[in-house]
C-alpha cells in the first residue's frame, strides 16, 4: 500500500509536534514508557487506524521539508552524499512511498531542524573564519577560555567535533562519545580548557 509522500511527511511533522520532538524505539523515554517512538505512531496512523490529527500548519511544514531536503540533489553535484542522505533524497524526489519507508519519513522533521541548524552555523562559522588567526603554541599544552559555538556528532565515527570561539579565533577538538565532559558543554557557554595544541592548517 502506498501513500502520497507529502501526507505521509505532513502526518510525520505533526507526530513530531504532538511528541515533543523525534524518539527512537531504543531511545530511553520509549524504553521506560514515557513515550512512544515517532517511526511506531506513523505506522499505527497510517496501517492500524490510530489517526493523528493533522494540521494545516503541519502541511505547510510537510511543503518546506520536501522542497528544502530536495536541495540534497544539488549537495550530490558538490560532494558523495551519505547513504542517509541518498536514501532521504529518493524519499523526497518520491510521489508516494509505503511502510518500508516509515522509519526515515518519521525522522525528516528532526532532519530538516538539524539541517537548518547546520546552515545557520556554517554562515556564523564563515564570519569568524574571515577574522580567526592561530591559537596556542604548537606541539606544547595550554589553556584557553573557550565559548563553545557548536557541538556536532558524527554517527560514522562516532564522535563529537566541538567548534569554540576563543577571543575570536576558531578552536576545533574531537571527542569520544564516551567522554563525559563532552556531555557537560553546553554552546553558548564559556569553558577554560586545557589541551595539546596540534598541527595548524588553514582551509580553503
Amino acid at each position: 500500500m502506498q501513500f502520497p509522500t507529502k501526507l505521509v511527511v505532513a502526518a510525520s511533522c505533526a507526530i513530531h509536534r504532538l511528541n515533543g520532538g523525534f524518539f527512537k524505539k531504543y531511545d530511553d523515554d520509549v524504553l521506560s514508557d514515557k513515550k512512544k517512538s515517532n517511526s511506531s505512531l506513523l505506522y499505527k496512523h497510517f496501517f492500524e487506524g490510530e489517526d493523528v490529527k493533522v494540521l494545516k500548519d503541519d502541511h505547510a511544514r510537510a511543503e518546506e521539508i520536501i522542497d528544502y531536503l530536495q536541495g540534497l540533489g544539488f549537495k550530490a553535484l558538490e560532494r558523495k552524499l551519505t547513504d542517509f542522505e541518498s536514501n532521504v533524497l529518493k524519499f523526497v524526489q518520491s510521489e508516494s512511498v509505503g511502510k518500508e519507508s516509515i522509519g526515515i519519513a518519521a525522522s525528516l522533521p528532526k532532519v530538516y531542524l538539524n539541517k537548518l541548524e547546520a546552515d545557520s552555523w556554517q554562515d556564523r562559522e564563515n564570519q569568524l573564519g574571515r577574522q580567526s588567526n592561530y591559537v596556542g603554541n604548537l606541539n606544547e599544552r595550554g589553556t584557553f577560555d573557550l565559548d563553545i559555538e557548536f557541538i556536532k556528532f558524527i554517527p560514522r565515527t562516532g564522535i563529537y567535533l566541538v567548534t569554540a570561539n576563543s577571543k575570536g579565533n576558531i578552536v576545533k577538538f574531537f571527542a569520544q562519545t564516551t567522554d563525559t565532559n563532552v556531555g557537560a558543554l553546553v554552546p553558548n557557554e564559556t569553558y577554560s580548557v586545557t589541551a595539546y595544541v596540534k598541527s595548524q592548517q588553514v582551509s580553503n
